[in-house]
């Protein structure tokens, strides 16, 4: 669990942020905050990630850039404690990820992708109980998958994020959907791994693995391109996954429905599967 202890500091943090008014203003005042701190304390690595955060994922305007610098100063004047790096550590994630959340990237706003026959909805894994599951097990209920890996260093955990906001929103209606999320990176994401890293965000979040084959195979059939990527002369232990993101939803008759682009908001996100929910018998 340790591992996770960032990350689990980020979600408590966003997710509820998320959902107040005006999540960007506060996101960006939070990130001046910790930039200040981070000033402060001299550890000039984290105020360069709150700034460049700011400047890659918050709107261009005169407004933004003075909030975070009024922020800034504030929190730089006040003579903030330090305290351990890893806590100021998790807080500049999780304010990341809150901004993040309220302003998605414009080229991930795309269009949803229609259904099309070349998506194959066929898959046999095992879930992070150990279960052979298959596509079949969850007959009459929507499935909502998404590919990545636990050591992901965001993409995922904003995915997963919005995933958890979605199923919260959808009320009662969310027993109607069963959320997946199937790793394609075997060889170091365990069931019991995935059982720990699914459940920081929702417990009703199902981790799928296999064999590398399996694995490469259900990515075929949805489509999912990913690679491996080290550094040259890096253990071969060290690599990350370039994955392709988003969501994709399945109905309750296992057919494939639509691709949902990766960082599109929760509202739309919600309402555009609640329309599919509403539409079923």
């Amino acid at each position: 669990m340790k591992r996770f202890l960032p990350l689990a500091l980020a979600l408590a943090a966003a997710l509820p942020a998320a959902a107040a008014g005006n999540p960007g203003e506060a996101a960006v005042a939070r990130l001046g905050q910790l930039n200040g701190q981070a000033l402060a304390c001299r550890q000039m690595d984290l105020s360069t990630k709150a700034r460049n955060a700011v400047i890659a994922l918050a709107p261009k305007t005169r407004e933004i850039g003075e909030l975070f610098e009024a922020a800034t100063s504030r929190s730089f004047l006040s003579s903030p404690s330090c305290g351990e790096r890893q806590r100021l550590v998790a807080e500049v994630d999780a304010a990341v990820l809150e901004l993040r959340l309220a302003f998605p990237s414009s080229r991930h706003t795309e269009a949803e992708v229609p259904a099309t026959t070349e998506i194959v909805t066929r898959y046999l894994l095992q879930d992070h109980n150990g279960r052979t599951v298959t596509d079949q097990d969850f007959r009459g209920r929507f499935q909502l998958l998404t590919f990545g890996y636990t050591s992901c260093p965001d993409v995922c955990p904003t995915t997963l994020a919005e995933m958890a906001a979605l199923m919260k929103a959808l009320g009662e209606a969310a027993a109607r959907v069963q959320p997946l999320f199937v790793s394609v990176d075997p060889a170091r994401d365990t069931p019991a791994l995935l059982k720990e890293y699914t459940a920081l965000f929702d417990a009703r979040i199902l981790g799928l693995t296999g064999s590398p084959a399996l694995i490469r195979g259900v990515a075929d059939n949805f489509k999912v391109r990913y690679e491996e990527v080290r550094e040259p002369g890096a253990p071969a232990e060290r690599y990350t996954v370039d994955h392709s993101a988003g969501m994709i939803l399945l109905g309750p008759d296992g057919r494939f429905l639509a691709r949902f682009p990766y960082a599109m908001p929760v509202q739309e996100l919600t309402r555009r599967v609640g329309e599919y929910l509403q539409s079923a018998p």
